[in-house]
């Protein structure tokens, strides 16, 4: 009987030590799992600091781009859909960036529904001289039809044949629309990437 007693007790300490095992596994897996979703959190609502400024920025879609001027070259293989497709174009010539040779166009964007946008980004590749991007207008629109001018921005400048981005501190604008029209210096337009930072609440 006491063998008996001994194996039970035996039993018993095995199946406590594999409980206590099983919790620690647990509550290591736990905190993984919340590092994980906070990790993924911060990224969802980006910190993105302008001047000391601490506004909280997440991605906002766009549903459609159209272009008032098509682009010139390659248009039908390289037109202004990759403009929001989320890939970068790689540097030089030509990989996969939407040109304008000696054209400035005016490029709509349309966010899907409105949005308050604090920044705007524009990956671009400056060709013949480092301020080729002389400035950009940016319009605003509530219905896609009539477009109201909010600011012109200017300053851009980087090393020829290579991609940079050129950000637009927007402060906060509510609308759908939004209306692009850069002007060039020197070759045209290369733009492989267009981004709208909506602000979180």
């Amino acid at each position: 009987m006491a063998d008996c007693w001994t194996v039970l007790s035996f039993c018993l300490f095995l199946a406590q030590r594999t409980i206590n095992r099983q919790k620690r596994v647990m509550n290591h897996y736990f905190g993984f799992l919340l590092s994980f979703i906070l990790l993924f959190a911060s990224l969802h609502s980006q910190s993105r600091n302008l001047n000391g400024d601490d506004r909280k920025f997440r991605l906002s879609p766009v549903q459609k781009v159209n272009a008032l001027i098509p682009p010139t070259m390659d248009g039908k293989r390289l037109g202004v859909d990759l403009l929001i497709d989320g890939k970068l174009p790689k540097d030089g010539w030509r990989s996969t960036w939407t040109a304008w040779f000696k054209k400035n166009p005016s490029i709509d964007f349309d966010l899907g529904s409105e949005k308050r946008i604090g920044v705007i980004r524009i990956y671009y590749q400056p060709w013949d001289r480092a301020d080729e991007l002389s400035e950009v207008k940016v319009e605003v629109s509530a219905d896609g039809e009539t477009f109201l001018e909010f600011n012109e921005y200017e300053g851009f400048a980087s090393t020829p044949a290579k991609g940079v981005w050129a950000e637009i501190d927007l402060r906060a604008v509510k609308a759908r629309y939004f209306r692009l029209s850069p002007k060039y210096r020197g070759w045209g337009n290369l733009w492989g990437e267009v981004e709208f930072w909506e602000i979180a609440k």
